[in-house]
């Protein structure tokens, strides 16, 4: 219970609880606040262990029981007290232009709530979700031009709708981009070696033979297999580990995108929806597939890979895809998401790069592809295979391009990569043009 609190409370005081964060005494200022208690208690009753005497006890306070949420409620704010909140805003502001008109006052009242709502719940992190962080929403100059804007359009004050209020619902690509996708996938698709090619590389030695004959890095066979296991576990545990903690993301905008900035929450299998956890996986198969490779010549058990020669070729096939896509992971993140994020939001729009699951799939996915090539058995990523990549990469656009409307569908088409965004115009083609040219600099670099 500690170790949850002090995370959610690091959470807080980095987000709509920074003012405390401030000063030196933040201890006696988080104690005084009513805002900050409540939700802390609110926290504590879902964690297992605590939520069953302490609900019933906080339900039976008269104090508490018209506050706190329903327990089962995924707002972490008790929706009467946001409602009544927005309703005795819309109120001030009609009165004082002027409005009478109850209908309009309601819908003024629910389109205000709505936003809101969704603010707190989608469009920043989840630590706002509480009352200290509908109080720190109405300190963001933002919100309140936002809010302004929505209870005008709502009172009949405009006629224009509010940005918010019109979001996109769909963001398909450009045809000139679709157009040059076709293209690049028909060369790949054009390209792709014979399979008798794939064999004269994907032997038995390939992955059986140590780089140094001798010396502290001559691997066994067996040697090789128990080492590409272990980098095989570590794909596998950071994986679910991804899939259990879920991740938020933060949808970092270009200049001239359409779509609607925030947060999205990711969680269970969609977080394996980024090329990260794709490029990840595979690097695992790959990873499975080599030291099963070896693990069986070890044992001598050769006669299972000559009756199924699918699994020389799965493994050498997934590393020729999985090494360079690792590179590219690590060059994207290091060089266009980090600095992209760090100023769109400072030291804490980078928080998820920070993490242990993070910091393996982004850096230790090319320490282990490296270690493979210059100690291990410097498996080949060969030249006349290079349309394997662009085509993996590909499959993964088509994929975010399906996807892309239903990863949340009330908050609109959501795209992970500032980069893949459909609605920059010429850009989207030439960002697409310039992620091919980089992975097939890092195949070639192989």
């Amino acid at each position: 219970v500690i170790a949850d609190l002090a995370k959610w409370a690091r959470e807080m005081l980095i987000g709509p609880a920074l003012p405390f964060n401030k000063h030196a005494d933040f201890e006696d200022g988080v104690l005084e606040s009513t805002d900050f208690v409540a939700d802390a208690e609110i926290f504590l009753e879902t964690l297992p262990g605590c939520h069953r005497g302490l609900i019933e006890r906080n339900r039976a306070d008269e104090k508490k029981k018209h506050v706190y949420p329903d327990p089962g409620s995924k707002m972490r704010v008790r929706e009467e007290v946001l409602r009544n909140r927005c309703v005795t805003m819309v109120q001030h502001f009609a009165s004082k232009k002027g409005i009478t008109d109850e209908v309009l006052k309601k819908k003024a009242a629910d389109e205000f709530y709505a936003f809101y709502r969704v603010t707190i719940m989608e469009r920043r992190p989840s630590s706002y979700n509480s009352y200290s962080g509908v109080m720190a929403c109405m300190g963001d100059m933002k919100f309140l031009k936002q809010s302004e804007d929505i209870v005008l359009f709502g009172l009949g004050l405009t006629t224009e709708p509010p940005e918010e209020l019109t979001f996109l619902k769909r963001a398909p690509p450009p045809l000139h981009t679709m157009a040059v996708f076709s293209l690049a996938m028909s060369l790949s698709f054009w390209a792709l070696p014979s399979l008798s090619s794939i064999d004269e590389h994907a032997t038995v030695d390939t992955f059986t033979t140590s780089i140094f004959n001798e010396g502290p890095f001559s691997f066994s066979p067996m040697a090789l297999g128990v080492i590409r296991l272990f980098f095989a576990i570590i794909c596998v545990v950071t994986t679910i580990a991804k899939i259990r903690n879920g991740s938020e993301i933060k949808i970092v905008k270009l200049h001239g995108s359409k779509l609607r900035g925030g947060y999205v929450q990711m969680k269970g299998w969609r977080t394996q929806g980024f090329y990260t956890s794709w490029a990840w996986n595979l690097l695992g198969i790959s990873f499975f597939l080599g030291g099963t490779i070896a693990m069986l010549v070890g044992c001598e058990r050769k006669d299972i890979l000559d009756e199924y020669p699918w699994i020389l070729r799965s493994a050498l096939i997934s590393f020729e895809i999985a090494a360079p896509s690792a590179l590219l992971t690590s060059f994207i993140v290091t060089y266009a998401l980090w600095p992209q994020a760090y100023k769109d939001g400072g030291a804490s729009g980078t928080r998820n790069f920070k993490g242990w699951v993070g910091l393996l799939q982004h850096n230790a996915n090319s320490a282990m592809v490296l270690l493979e090539v210059t100690l291990l058995g410097g498996l080949p990523v060969m030249l006349s295979h290079a349309a394997f990549a662009p085509l993996f990469a590909g499959l993964y656009q088509m994929f975010l391009w399906i996807v892309a409307n239903y990863w949340a569908p009330s908050h609109g088409p959501v795209y992970p990569y500032f980069f893949m965004d459909t609605t920059l115009g010429a850009r989207t083609t030439y960002f697409m043009l310039a992620l091919l040219a980089v992975i097939g600099f890092f195949f070639v670099l192989f």
